[in-house]
């Protein structure tokens, strides 16, 4: 361990946080003395007036020395870490700055598309994590290249470009990258296995266990980490008591016989029963991969019990901006509350602000158009063309299942905005 000549001082952070775990790393290499803070309780301490006055952002990690309060990862990796890590030259420095950028502002956020959906705390949005597992791969193709007669990013000793990407990468490498994956990014994996190894990063983290098999996501914890409110019942007002009137002689008179009642109309209950559920199609959906949804839906499907459907706003020159659209469809779904138990559906945002589609295929019960089956479903199903799909025929088929995988990218030109399910 290199001698006591660091900066020390005091780090606020929740436990295992990547950005609080490199700056603890980078404080090893430079010899400083960072306490994490033992009170800090993450969402109190951070809003408390102490805090704030500190640290006027209100974001963690953050770190307090002798010299002041900073309140960027980067900035305290650097301070902590001192000028072994931070390189010899200017070009040597704007080189690892830009692998610190890179690593924060590329791999991070992929990281979390694909990452959060397995811990429960983002709902499993196909598109948004197949974007994730995109980027990802672009990324580590790239620096797989790059590492081809490389032992380290920048120079011929560890730096902060290898310790950040490194430490942003490990839960990537403990939960997806498995032993295929790795494989297929050989040079990566050796650099990445090298820094893990080092004293001063096992001293922090401890040993990093490699994925044997991808985290999928977890609906039920999602469920516990997104309890839904329940609404409760307002106060009943209490009715002033009538004044007892005195009773006047009034004739009885004979007792109408009751009207029949009429009996409520249950959404395609003239329809037998079929094979598809709903209920289970949804599951295989939010929880399984499309291998496994492909399955179930061609064993289960029978045109005629279900349909599918393509929807297309007809009244695009409306859609000027992404938040009005968003609005529109969440409108809708409002309005198709009582539907939800006979179809499913995906619709899909194209296009930047000002120029954008409104797209979505649907599932539905019987072989019409199921919008039509209750006055309250049309509503907003007059503003679209509906098209009914033939999944028998090559095109419609893969239609449905991009949509399903979540690989539809662009429509007519139109790059993916957003997308909302049903």
């Amino acid at each position: 361990m290199p001698a006591k000549n660091g900066v020390d001082g005091t780090l606020y952070s929740y436990p295992n946080n990547p950005r609080a775990q490199l700056i603890q790393i980078s404080a090893q290499y430079g010899g400083s003395d960072v306490k994490l803070a033992s009170d800090f309780e993450f969402g109190v301490t951070d809003k408390s007036p102490e805090f704030l006055a500190k640290f006027p952002f209100g974001k963690v990690p953050a770190f307090e020395c002798s010299s002041g309060c900073l309140n960027d990862t980067m900035a305290i990796a650097s301070i902590v870490g001192g000028s072994a890590l931070t390189g010899d030259d200017e070009f040597s420095r704007a080189k690892i700055t830009q692998y610190m950028n890179m690593a924060e502002t590329q791999l991070f956020p992929a990281s979390c598309q694909v990452l959060y959906p397995c811990w429960g705390l983002m709902p499993n949005n196909k598109n948004v994590v197949n974007k994730g597992h995109e980027n990802i791969k672009a990324f580590l193709s790239a620096l797989d290249k790059h590492l081809l007669d490389k032992t380290y990013l920048v120079g011929e000793t560890i730096t902060l470009a290898d310790l950040t990407l490194a430490v942003y990468m490990r839960d990537l490498y403990m939960l997806i990258l498995d032993e295929p994956k790795r494989i297929t990014y050989t040079n990566v994996t050796r650099w990445f296995l090298t820094i893990m190894n080092q004293d001063e990063v096992l001293r922090v983290v401890g040993a990093t266990a490699l994925c044997v098999k991808p985290s999928q996501f977890d609906a039920k914890l999602f469920q516990q980490n997104n309890p839904k409110q329940k609404k409760e019942a307002a106060p009943k007002k209490e009715q002033p008591k009538k004044k007892a009137e005195p009773k006047k002689d009034e004739k009885k008179e004979e007792p109408k016989p009751a009207e029949p009642k009429k009996e409520k109309k249950v959404p395609f209950g003239s329809l037998p029963p079929a094979k598809l559920s709903m209920d289970q199609f949804k599951r295989h959906y939010w929880n399984d991969s499309t291998e496994v949804i492909k399955k179930y839906f061609d064993e289960t499907f029978v045109d005629g019990e279900w349909s599918v459907w393509k929807v297309e706003y007809k009244y695009n020159n409306e859609l000027r901006s992404t938040t009005r659209t968003n609005n529109l469809v969440k409108g809708m779904y409002q309005r198709l509350e009582t539907m939800k138990k006979y179809a499913f559906g995906l619709m899909y945002i194209f296009g930047d602000t000002g120029d954008q589609h409104l797209v979505g295929v649907w599932l539905g019960r019987g072989g019409d158009n199921f919008f039509y089956e209750d006055d309250n479903w049309t509503i907003d199903i007059e503003n679209y063309n509906c098209t009914k799909m033939d999944l028998t025929n090559a095109t419609d088929g893969k239609l449905w299942w991009d949509f399903i995988e979540g690989t539809v990218d662009d429509w007519e030109g139109k790059q993916f905005e957003k997308d909302h399910i049903f």
